[in-house]
């Protein structure tokens, strides 16, 4: 007997075989799709207690999956820390922090992250001396919206005892301005000489993130999702909040092995599958972010002596991946920059020798060169890639990238064909608006929020978008038990108001979700935004 039926539905699922015919009901007994099939034959399942949704021929398909998303940045932008990717131009972004700090006096620290220098006007990055004329009496840490560059003012510097005499850690950068004196900018590792003396958040706090990011996932129809850079405290609160049913959705957590400004890589961590979490690969970054001329590039960005950060040595970098792998762990990999993939793929090609059935990602895949996606398929190496950094970030491609570089940048088309396992993803909080559905969109139609069109003919259809989110980010997470309308899955799917197959690629961002449903139960509803929480 069935717990839950909804019919009178469009099914839309994107696994092999299926085949709508008249199936229009999907039955759920507990957690689990227990049949689908037409109403007249499913009716028999339907007994007091079971709940009966008439879907009134609206579209049914699978949670979206986000296969990068940083959970508890996102919360922590809508609790702790200040958002200032609203910011239009400089001396927008510096009210709002000086405001920030007048309302907020008990604040010993004073973190903000988002902004785009190459999204203002005069497209100057800020430094300490910016800092310095709104506070001077408190250390303030601002983040570029990539996460791999930071500005400080005076006062942090004092704080975190750094001067011009400081060496940067290996992977890192600090920069200068031309009388040689510290400007307030750090890149890559170095940002560590910062935030390791920044007050850690406790466990309850990382938790509040945590729930506050959810209930925009499901808004969003977003029922599973990995967090693609855990240190020890946070994999700690997530395990907690696994064993007391207090995600609410299906976690992928990939553990961080080294830390940015240290050179002691953290534990192993051990292994871990079930339903609602799971713990199956590492994390390591190679490079930079392209948006901020950090990741690693063979040439240099355009009108510029710069080629980014290669971030790993290479004999650290593949002893610890054995013994990862030895340890029944996967590996993901950050690479962005074609030297950055280089290197990774000529590693992960190393590994396969040794650990031929271990998980091996390379997130992001922003510059592949055609040798490197051939050896990709070759070697069974899959990538979680984010094609909606073209709607936010386009502008800074147009402006850093020579034309070759932008008309081979996140070539997802070129992945596809070369048969690589593709999931899609976001990236949040890098980019602000995380909805799968502008992933897709942009999958499609190549073009950034200005209306310019990067790299068209590396637009995919509609359909291969979706099942990156879908079924291909399943498959790339090892989480088989989701990702598709089929008997015996996960009961994790969503309620639309229009089939996204059916309309104009623009239009995508029109898709509304009216239901989300995590394990056979109604989460969130449009209608009513609160939702259900612990399951």
């Amino acid at each position: 007997m069935s717990s839950l039926i909804i019919h009178n539905a469009n099914l839309v699922s994107f696994h092999n075989r299926f085949v709508k015919g008249n199936a229009d009901t999907i039955a759920v007994n507990g957690e689990r799709i227990e049949a689908i099939g037409d109403f007249n034959s499913l009716k028999s399942l339907i007994h007091p207690n079971t709940t009966v949704i008439d879907a009134a021929g609206k579209t049914l398909m699978p949670g979206l999956n986000d296969t990068h998303i940083h959970i508890w940045k996102v919360g922590n932008l809508k609790t702790f820390m200040l958002d200032v990717r609203a910011a239009k131009s400089l001396d927008e972004m510096l009210s709002m922090i000086e405001v920030f700090n007048i309302r907020h006096p008990e604040v010993n620290w004073i973190t903000a992250r988002g902004f785009n220098e190459a999204a203002w006007k005069d497209g100057r990055m800020p430094d300490k001396d910016d800092l310095d004329k709104i506070i001077k009496d408190k250390p303030v840490y601002l983040i570029r919206t990539c996460a791999h560059i930071a500005v400080v003012n005076t006062k942090a510097l004092e704080l975190c005892d750094i001067s011009s005499r400081t060496i940067a850690p290996q992977g890192g950068m600090i920069y200068k301005n031309s009388r040689g004196e510290l400007n307030g900018i750090f890149a890559e590792t170095a940002l560590g000489l910062v935030t390791n003396h920044i007050p850690a958040y406790t466990k309850k706090e990382l938790k509040q993130m945590v729930t506050a990011a959810r209930d925009e996932m499901y808004s969003y129809g977003i029922t599973a999702a990995t967090d693609p850079a855990v240190d020890p405290l946070l994999l700690d609160a997530y395990y907690e909040m696994h064993e007391d049913d207090e995600l609410g959705f299906r976690l992928n957590a990939i553990p961080i092995l080294l830390p940015d400004g240290g050179g002691q890589a953290y534990p192993l961590p051990e292994f871990f599958s079930s339903d609602g979490f799971n713990v199956n690969t590492v994390k390591f970054f190679s490079d930079g972010g392209l948006s901020g001329k950090t990741s690693a590039l063979k040439r240099f960005y355009k009108n510029s002596s710069e080629r980014g950060i290669l971030r790993l040595a290479k004999g650290q970098y593949l002893k610890l991946c054995k013994a990862t792998m030895a340890n029944g762990l996967g590996v993901a990999t950050h690479a962005i920059g074609d030297a950055a993939i280089e290197f990774v793929v000529e590693s992960y090609k190393e590994l396969n020798r040794e650990f031929p059935n271990a998980i091996k990602r390379i997130e992001h895949l922003g510059l592949p060169e055609e040798k490197h996606l051939r050896d990709m398929a070759e070697h069974h190496i899959a990538t979680s890639m984010q094609t909606i950094f073209i709607s936010e970030l386009g502008k800074n491609f147009i402006k850093y990238l020579d034309e070759d570089y932008l008309d081979r940048c996140y070539p997802v088309r070129s992945v596809l064909k070369h048969g690589i396992l593709t999931a899609l993803s976001s990236d949040s909080p890098v980019v602000k608006d995380f909805n799968p559905f502008k992933g897709a969109e942009v999958a499609v139609t190549r073009k950034d929020n200005e209306g310019n069109i990067i790299a068209a003919h590396e637009g995919i259809s509609i359909a291969e978008a979706l099942k990156a989110y879908t079924m291909s980010a399943a498959a790339i997470g090892n989480t088989s038990h989701i990702g598709s309308l089929q008997k015996g899955k996960l009961a994790d799917f969503i309620l639309l108001d229009k089939d996204p197959l059916t309309i104009k690629p623009e239009m995508l961002t029109s898709v509304n979700v009216e239901k989300t449903f995590v394990g056979g139960k109604c989460v969130w509803e449009k209608t009513n935004t609160h939702h259900s929480g612990a399951r």
